[in-house]
């Protein structure tokens, strides 16, 4: 039996790892590929490409099958070598505050398991324009996903000038020497970079020690159904403590009564963009934030997300929030 090649895909958070994996996604590779991803909600598949979805498992025209990593990796990637299915290949996305090597452990540790699979690469992807603006433990745990990587994809180089995109390299390679570095924006890396690379140094092969740094952090959930102030709203993002690094969810505005808005936030870049129709969706603003657990108040946070409420907030004169509503309602 040929064991079924696995690629990890690593990356802090609001890296671009799903954009990546939305890449593969919709890529003609020619394999029967199975994807394993924390959150369906950020995937972003042409419909015309879905061929059915069964539960939490969307299988795709070109072959690929996307499913929920749920809690468990290990159990995850046994459902899929053990399916029948004859997979060809398995990439997975792990979590944007866990260190990949111990993801890689729990793994190849498990016998049965090891008989089945090879690692085939660790792929962390970092945020140019953010990755330097790290600090504290985010920075360490960022450090940590660099040391484990076989490839290093620097995301987003559409966003800094040649100067700082020389600096984000050179800062990579102190940490990484042993890894190959792709730029990339919007995650258009060649899938021959990510996919049958053999490029894995296998455990043993580097003097590291896993650390799982999820405790670390803190992740929060608000929600509201009454709608929303695009320019408050905004301003609440851009107002947001360092400690709060990423947010991500879809807003009800006042100002686009009939779709929902995308809202991703990473460090103090936050971006707005069109959504789905709400159609016979009930209208919610559903919003994700993370943050260092030790340094921000949630309480007072939450006060200043109802302060967005469009029966209160200020509607001031703002020419470019008028211009991005219109985009948003075309």
């Amino acid at each position: 039996m040929n064991k079924v090649p696995v690629t990890i895909i690593a990356g802090f958070l609001g890296s671009g790892k799903t954009t990546l994996l939305n890449h593969v996604l919709t890529s003609e590779h020619g394999l029967k590929i199975a994807v394993l991803v924390n959150d369906f909600g950020e995937i972003n598949i042409d419909s015309q490409l879905i061929t059915n979805v069964e539960g939490e498992t969307i299988s795709l025209a070109n072959g690929c099958v996307c499913c929920t990593i749920r809690d468990d990796l290990a159990r995850a990637v046994r459902e899929l070598v053990d399916s029948g299915e004859n997979y060809e290949y398995i990439i997975t996305e792990t979590s944007g505050v866990s260190e990949p090597a111990a993801a890689v452990m729990g793994l190849v540790m498990p016998p049965d398991l090891s008989a089945k699979i090879q690692i085939d690469a660790i792929i962390t992807v970092v945020d140019a324009e953010q990755v330097l603006e790290l600090e504290g433990e985010s920075l360490h745990l960022a450090i940590d996903q660099l040391e484990s990587a076989d490839i290093v994809v620097i995301n987003k180089k559409d966003l800094v000038d040649t100067e700082k995109l020389i600096e984000v390299k050179k800062w990579i390679q102190t940490r990484s020497p042993q890894a190959r570095i792709v730029d990339a924006e919007y995650g258009q890396v060649p899938l021959p970079v990510l996919i049958n690379t053999g490029v894995h140094n296998p455990p043993g092969a580097r003097n590291h020690d896993a650390h799982i740094h999820d405790k670390t952090f803190s992740t929060w959930h608000m929600s509201e159904n009454r709608a929303l102030v695009f320019q408050a709203i905004y301003e609440f993002f851009k107002s947001l403590p360092l400690s709060v690094f990423r947010g991500k969810g879809f807003l009800n505005l006042d100002e686009v009564p009939d779709r929902q808005v995308v809202v991703q936030m990473v460090g103090k870049r936050v971006t707005i963009s069109k959504g789905e129709k709400w159609g016979e969706k009930e209208r919610s603003s559903d919003i994700v934030l993370i943050a260092n657990s030790d340094d921000h108040d949630q309480e007072k946070i939450a006060e200043q997300f109802k302060s967005c409420l469009a029966t209160g907030a200020a509607r001031a004169p703002n020419r470019l929030a008028d211009a991005v509503i219109e985009i948003l309602r075309a």
